[in-house]
């Protein structure tokens, strides 16, 4: 996110190992890849050579009725020794600014998710995917200089969908939230600039996860490889799984699962917890 201006690190250890990975769309029937090539730890960057950047046309997508939509699982729970933890103001501003603006009108945001997908509960993953498309079509990239300020989510849907990386993870935050989905907001930086984008939380194992993967790569047909994201607790009893939800203006994808944004990152949960 280019107005995000770089924060030093905080040296806290946090007892969570976060991995990123990617499902092959050649092989769905095949268990999830869990490729450790992104600890997402602050002072290392992904290594550029595990990703392939490719472009694809939204258009036509979504249209088969032949696939059968998963359910999206409920929302996780959160080690309880983050619950003490205390943050450098920084991040703790940053939080409560995502939190805010993702909470904020919410009777708009109710509307726009009957306007996009034509119902008011029972929502599955076909629902998730249409809000993504949705949005990615109506979205208009504008830089905001103000790095201390976020739109709320129905600020923006009344402005056209007006907005830049932040405001986009904020829109779609809403939305899936309104749904009552799960999601969490990756703040990642680089060398060059700062990148903001959400994730979709999907299960906490491997047959759920498979699932939900499987129908977005069935769902859309061009996409070559469909990117994803693990938190494995310390006690390594449970492992989370969180879809790349990013924009499509991110490396020209055009589908959730794109490829990630390459870069340092912290992570911003709806409860105000914070990871490195």
């Amino acid at each position: 996110m280019a107005h995000i201006k770089a924060l030093k690190f905080l040296f806290l250890i946090f007892l969570v190992s976060l991995t990123a990975g990617c499902m092959d769309t050649g092989s769905l029937k095949e268990s999830l890849v869990a490729d450790e090539v992104n600890k997402l730890l602050p002072e290392g960057a992904v290594p550029g050579e595990y990703f392939e950047a490719e472009e694809a046309d939204l258009a036509g997508s979504g249209e088969s009725e032949s696939i059968a939509s998963p359910g999206i699982p409920e929302v996780p729970t959160y080690s309880e020794e983050k619950s003490g933890a205390v943050y450098r103001k920084e991040y703790r501003l940053l939080s409560l600014n995502f939190r805010r603006a993702i909470g904020s009108g919410e009777e708009k945001i109710a509307e726009e998710v009957v306007n996009i997908t034509g119902k008011t509960s029972g929502y599955n993953m076909e629902d998730a995917c249409d809000v993504f498309n949705y949005v990615n079509r109506h979205w208009q990239y504008r830089y905001d200089k103000n790095a201390e300020f976020f739109f709320g989510a129905s600020q923006t849907i009344d402005s056209g969908y007006l907005g830049d990386c932040d405001d986009y993870s904020i829109v779609m935050s809403a939305l899936l939230k309104n749904m009552g989905f799960n999601t969490r907001v990756v703040t990642a930086y680089n060398e060059s600039y700062g990148h903001a984008y959400p994730e979709l939380y999907i299960g906490n194992n491997r047959d759920t996860a498979s699932e939900i993967l499987d129908y977005v790569a069935e769902r859309y047909s061009y996409a070559e490889n469909v990117w994803y994201s693990k938190r494995v607790l310390e006690d390594g009893q449970e492992t989370q799984y969180w879809l790349n939800f990013d924009w499509s203006g991110s490396n020209g994808y055009r589908h959730p699962g794109g490829e990630y944004f390459q870069g340092t990152y912290i992570i911003y949960y709806p409860n105000g917890l914070v990871e490195f």
